[in-house]
């Protein structure tokens, strides 16, 4: 009698190199025109703040703070492209930049560096090391917090969670500056300037926008502060938090790509495809621009193993689920015990609609394939 045999791990086939091989080397450059985005939001921002100031109304303030505040988002796109290199890479014009697009959230271009770059991209989902993944079982045993909102109802839970998203990129952020405050090594010198490139633009902001009147600082910089950290983290859940956690660095099982409703399509080079973000975790110094291209590649290559789903999906699928790792590939509601698996592992998040134009898709290919065999 036959025994079975473990075949073992799957191996991870090396990404990078056979994409790299298969794309325009234009794609890895630097794009310069991508900077063009900075005069553009910053006339939108300061138009918005002359008509706050000269033309206040109740009616028209809202309006303005979601247009602020989606330019905040946008710039904060714009400076996460530009710090990794992928507009321009002269360090101190980078790190200015960086800077000069990070100013309303004070996130400053040491500590995003520290942080995403270094932190983040070489250890995406390892459990314990990367700064931005989900809670796990361990985070939920020593948190009385956690345990006391997954006591809640999960309406009420979601609710309170989906809240949080206008102001959850401060809130780590500030999160992150302690941890690296606290760094053994992190320099006097670090500190100083993890401090200094928080307070200053944050100082900035709220100096400008109060000098113009009480209403300008609520309407043109606090409100719209919640608007562009809303928009930013509803990219940011997405763009791991129903990903397996991981051992080895998986790029493809570990980061999930988006797509915006057709009637929103035309922002997605407004956000610089920060969508794209399978594409940007293969190739973080590609211009943006050139993300979408880049997943069609890879795509064609791995079809198994590329994610992507439309952003109202994952933003459902997120409310759906628990927000725990029971282990690396399984998401748990601690108090209820209910399980979901992550993507790549069973998570089934296809509505019956995309199920039978996925199923026909598949046939015509099958059919296809039966005629060229022919």
């Amino acid at each position: 009698m036959a025994l079975a045999v473990d075949p073992g791990p799957t191996k991870i086939p090396n990404y990078r190199n056979t994409v790299k091989k298969e794309i325009p080397a234009e794609y890895l450059q630097p794009e310069l025109l991508t900077l063009l985005w900075i005069p553009v939001h910053a006339a939108i921002i300061g138009g918005s703040l002359f008509l706050l100031h000269s033309y206040f109304s109740w009616w028209l303030a809202p309006i303005l703070s979601l247009v602020i505040g989606h330019s905040f988002a946008c710039l904060g796109f714009l400076a996460h492209d530009i710090c990794h290199g992928a507009s321009i890479r002269i360090p101190l014009v980078r790190e200015f930049l960086t800077a000069l697009g990070f100013s309303a959230f004070g996130i400053g271009p040491y500590l995003w560096r520290r942080w995403h770059n270094t932190d983040h991209h070489n250890n995406t989902q390892v459990e314990g090391i990367d700064p931005d993944h989900l809670f796990t079982m361990e985070d939920y045993q020593k948190n009385p917090i956690l345990q006391g909102l997954y006591r809640l109802s999960p309406l009420l839970r979601n609710i309170i969670i989906f809240s949080s998203f206008s102001y959850r990129m401060t809130q780590q952020t500030i999160r992150m500056m302690i941890t690296y405050l606290r760094s053994p090594k992190s320099t006097n010198y670090n500190r100083v300037v993890l401090i200094a490139q928080f307070v200053i633009p944050i100082a900035c902001w709220v100096t400008l926008t109060s000098l113009l009147g009480t209403q300008v600082f609520i309407w043109g910089y606090f409100v719209p502060l919640l608007v562009g950290n809303a928009i930013a983290i509803s990219y940011i859940a997405t763009n791991h938090f129903l990903n397996p956690l991981a051992d080895d660095r998986d790029v493809l099982a570990t980061s999930l790509s988006v797509t915006l409703p057709k009637w929103l399509s035309f922002l997605d080079a407004w956000h610089i495809h920060f969508g794209a973000h399978v594409a940007h975790h293969l190739f973080p110094q590609a211009p943006a621009r050139y993300g979408r291209a880049i997943e069609n590649k890879i795509q064609e290559l791995y079809p198994d193993r590329f994610h992507v789903m439309p952003m109202m999906t994952a933003l459902h699928m997120l409310w759906k689920t628990p927000w725990v790792y029971e282990d690396k590939e399984t998401l748990i509601d601690p108090h209820r015990q209910l399980r979901y698996k992550t993507l790549g592992n069973g998570m089934n998040w296809l509505s019956r609609r995309m199920q039978k134009r996925k199923d026909r898709e598949e046939a015509a290919k099958a059919a296809k394939a039966a005629v060229n065999q022919e």
